[in-house]
């Protein structure tokens, strides 16, 4: 239980933060090579977020 909450914040920080550091460089003016590669940063935390919440957990292995 505990550790499914740490992997929730910890996508969900990684999401917020890479969308924020993102958009702090594009105020500040980018060339189009790294709008594609904030891009793709952005992209890759939400599917990592997306995947975390969505994909089912395993269920624990039953003692002999």
């Amino acid at each position: 239980m505990q550790r499914e909450k740490l992997e929730k914040l910890g996508t969900l920080f990684l999401a917020v933060f890479s969308t924020g550091l993102a958009a702090q460089f594009v105020a500040d003016g980018m060339s189009s090579g790294q709008w594609l590669g904030a891009t793709a940063a952005v992209l890759g935390s939400l599917s990592a977020a997306a995947v975390v919440r969505v994909w089912p957990a395993q269920a624990p292995a039953k003692a002999r």
